[in-house]
């Protein structure tokens, strides 16, 4: 058993262990590096372990240059989870002290695992903060509703009276863009240039799906499938503020519908965090609770994950991010979610 520092060549290896590990998941991808490459500056270190002559581990490491702070080793950055995935214990060990070593070798530079669901053992300061829920759409409709809480329930039936129609897969990259930009600075929040929005859809594993009421886009959001998963980043409405949610209700619904009768398995919720302080509509669906760990070597007990996005400093960069122009934030956006991989 080795670790070794791949590279394109040992691509299709790589790639066809993400797809037969069941806690691989999609941001883990080699081909995902090639996405990050069109935006950000990075050095990319694949590491693999290998036994008998195939790969049983990978830990997807990238190390990114700030010009504010230390280089440091991240686990798929610009994206909430992603680090080492691995067939046995003895091979997630190996991957983790390769990491160790290449943070030797610049400057001992700080490392960001990214885990979903597996928690990686040893001396780590750890964000515990967000989690995910999968929820199981392969018994149908009527039993998948059966799960939902109350409010999810009455917000359907409600809608129902007053149907929308689901645009899916929808080719206006425009009219969703410009509606998530408006969403996410009524908010405070810069949002991702539509570059990138068009990179995601050129990586195949994203569409957009777009809810339309008398022609009016009135929701919309990106829908990411990997193996028979799927999940709804980028979610955003028409009016901002919560004035009316039940279209997003409606969206979601419409989706779970689609999927299952697509035959996909899991619906997850996204990264949410444990005080569930995130859109009403993101929750209710029911679903199993599984933990994100972020977590951070050496052990300094520095700024986390959470903390990031949290306190004062962060809600003045919010109230003066609605004070800006539209377009101006549209400019900026993308500047500012460069510093926060």
């Amino acid at each position: 058993m080795e670790t070794v520092l791949i590279g394109d060549r040992e691509k299709p290896e790589w790639e066809s262990f993400i797809e037969r590990n069941p806690f691989a998941i999609a941001w883990q991808s080699y081909g995902w590096r090639d996405v990050l490459a069109r935006h950000y500056r990075f050095d990319f270190h694949p590491l693999a372990v290998y036994e008998s002559g195939r790969i049983i581990g990978v830990l997807p490491l990238y190390r990114l240059k700030t010009a504010f702070s230390r280089d440091s080793l991240v686990s798929v950055p610009y994206a909430v989870a992603g680090g080492v995935v691995s067939d046995s214990e003895e091979a997630r060990n190996l991957l983790i002290g390769k990491a160790v070593e290449i943070s030797k070798t610049h400057n001992s530079c700080g490392i960001v695992l990214k885990q979903y669901k597996v928690r990686m053992p040893g001396d780590f300061q750890t964000d515990e903060n967000y989690y995910n829920r999968e929820l199981d759409i392969s018994q149908g409709p009527d039993e998948i509703r059966r799960g939902f809480s109350d409010r999810n329930r009455n917000m359907i039936e409600r809608m129902e009276k007053s149907p929308c129609v689901l645009e899916y897969p929808s080719g206006d990259l425009g009219g969703f863009f410009g509606m998530l930009l408006r969403h996410l600075h009524a908010r405070g929040v810069p949002c991702v240039g539509r570059k990138w929005i068009e990179d995601l859809l050129r990586f195949k594993m994203y569409s957009i799906a777009l809810l339309r009421k008398d022609g009016r886009t009135v929701a919309g959001t990106l829908v990411k499938e990997f193996k028979q998963t799927a999940s709804f980043p980028f979610t955003c409405l028409r009016e901002d503020g919560g004035q009316d949610n039940r279209a997003a209700y409606w969206l979601y619904w419409e989706l779970m519908n689609y999927f299952s009768g697509k035959g996909f398995e899991i619906i997850h919720s996204g990264r949410i965090p444990n005080n569930d302080a995130t859109d009403d509509y993101r929750l209710g669906w029911g679903g199993t609770k599984h933990g994100y760990y972020y977590q951070y070597f050496p052990n300094r007990g520095g700024k986390t994950e959470y903390a990031s996005r949290r306190g004062r400093k962060r809600e003045i960069l919010e109230r003066c991010w609605k004070i800006l122009p539209t377009p101006v934030a549209g400019v900026v956006g993308p500047l500012v979610v460069r510093r926060f991989p």
